[in-house]
């Protein structure tokens, strides 16, 4: 009678040693993924970019990027409605990047917001007003939201403003549907609004360069007068 050869086997044992080993190789995996896994600020920074890099090519024009060390992050509504409300000036620039002139003065914001040290300038993008159609903008629904808005940016509007030729001017309220807009807020106010000069009778003397450096003045707290 044959005989029943009977085969070897190895049981597998777990070791401490074996365990260590395998989770750190996951452990460096995962880092590894993560690192390579765009912030949401490189992930920005690439958006302003190619906003720029395209408005370039297709119009001859040359504005400048943006660097990496950039003081640009993005809000909404909702974080103006609480970041306007700071006892330090917050400055927002509204705008489109489909719009020239902001694409034009994004890097102006930004160099000059430097070297003023002001570690943060919020970009809100007019996405409600460029994305509604006709149909959209003759509906309540869309007033009533451009009425929201506008009254939570114009809360408390109570400042003048030193202007270029040593007057002081007051400022105009916010309109949403108007952009670009350089904005600077105070303790819960409106203290500077860009949108008071470009509809100014003598917006002939005002420029894009003339609202940044009026509104970064405010990060070396120059003169604000609040009427009673």
């Amino acid at each position: 009678m044959a005989s029943k050869s009977k085969r070897n086997k190895t049981k597998f044992k777990w070791t401490k040693e074996l365990v260590f080993l395998i989770v750190g190789i996951l452990a460096l995996i995962a880092a590894t993924i993560i690192i390579n896994i765009p912030k949401g600020s490189a992930v920005q920074l690439e958006k302003y970019n190619k906003a720029i890099s395209d408005y370039n090519s297709k119009n001859n024009a040359q504005y400048s990027f943006i660097p990496e060390e950039n003081v640009l992050k993005e809000t909404k509504i909702n974080g103006i409605s609480k970041k306007k409300k700071s006892n330090d000036y917050t400055f927002v620039f509204y705008g489109s990047l489909a719009n020239a002139e902001f694409l034009e003065n994004l890097s102006k914001v930004n160099n000059l917001a430097k070297e003023y040290d002001v570690k943060s300038v919020y970009l809100w993008f007019a996405d409600y007003v460029e994305k509604a159609d006709d149909d959209l903008k003759a509906t309540a629904t869309y007033k009533n939201k451009v009425d929201e808005y506008n009254s939570i940016i114009n809360e408390n509007i109570n400042s003048l403003v030193e202007s270029s030729n040593g007057l002081y001017k007051s400022q105009d309220n916010f309109d949403l549907e108007t952009y670009p807009a350089l904005l600077v807020f105070k303790s819960d106010s409106l203290v500077f609004n860009s949108q008071t000069y470009s509809k100014s009778e003598d917006s002939a003397e005002y420029s894009w360069d003339t609202y940044i450096n009026t509104a970064f003045k405010f990060a070396k707290a120059d003169k604000v007068l609040t009427t009673e």
